[in-house]
């Protein structure tokens, strides 16, 4: 394992790929989620966190870690014994997050790692907790992701799971489509990305399932006690689940 600038890089790992949306938006990604989110995505955020609470001795993982918001906070609410380990593929995205780590005096807490989401590079039942925000959705494989969350979690361990969702009524759910379908280009553009390079966002959302598909197909993975809530009328779900 080799060292980048203070985040971990695997050998083994396949390189990034050139199409990898998020490296030419790593700089804006921050603002663009509040901007999207009107701010909620502070108050998800630390909804999730303070059900995980990492306790002394156990390892979380945070997958998708981006520019290390989440597992900053999570820090917040957790033992300072407590270890976090985040793992994103963009090495722009990473970059940014070495950078809060550091500053904040953070870097005996929180590893971070290049990787991907669906080739773990960890071993067998070696994290006690699992959580994304807004990644399952961005996955090429949804299912092998699962498998692989699942995979790393120590029998026992939990997943929580925040993304974004289509709302269960009608009304809200063509609300919420023709808003995300069309502003989330546009604020990309008002804040100097091309157009092009926010286009993926509406498109990840058209493919994914909705809550009650994603429950199923997790508990088809292997998890057991899959739960989920909708927040904020349905625009998120929040999906938790165990490993027997």
């Amino acid at each position: 394992m080799m060292k980048t600038e203070g985040v971990s890089v695997g050998a083994s790992k396949q390189a990034l790929p050139l199409s990898n949306p998020f490296r030419c938006i790593a700089g804006i990604y921050n603002a663009m989620s509040v901007l999207i989110s009107f701010g909620l995505i502070h108050v998800w955020r630390k909804r999730v966190a303070r059900m995980l609470a990492v306790s002394t001795g156990e390892v979380a993982l945070d997958l998708g870690t981006g520019t290390a918001d989440f597992a900053i906070e999570l820090t917040r609410v957790s033992a300072p014994e407590a270890r976090i380990i985040g793992i994103d593929l963009t090495s722009e995205m990473l970059a940014q997050a070495q950078r809060k780590v550091c500053l904040l005096g953070l870097g005996a807490r929180i590893e971070l790692r290049v990787g991907n989401g669906e080739q773990l590079d960890l071993p067998d039942n070696s994290v006690d907790l699992c959580c994304s925000s807004f990644l399952v959705r961005t996955l090429t494989d949804l299912e092998q992701g699962l498998r692989e969350m699942r995979r790393v979690v120590r029998p026992g361990g939990r997943l929580i799971c925040l993304e974004v969702s289509h709302p269960p009524g009608p009304i809200l759910r063509a609300l919420f489509h023709g808003y995300f379908y069309t502003c989330a280009p546009l604020f990309g553009v008002l804040l100097g990305q091309k157009l092009s390079a926010y286009q993926y966002f509406p498109q990840s959302l058209r493919a994914f399932p909705d809550a009650p598909r994603l429950k199923a197909l997790m508990e088809e993975c292997g998890w057991m006690d899959v739960h989920f809530h909708y927040l904020t009328g349905g625009f998120v779900a929040l999906h938790s689940a165990t490993k027997k």
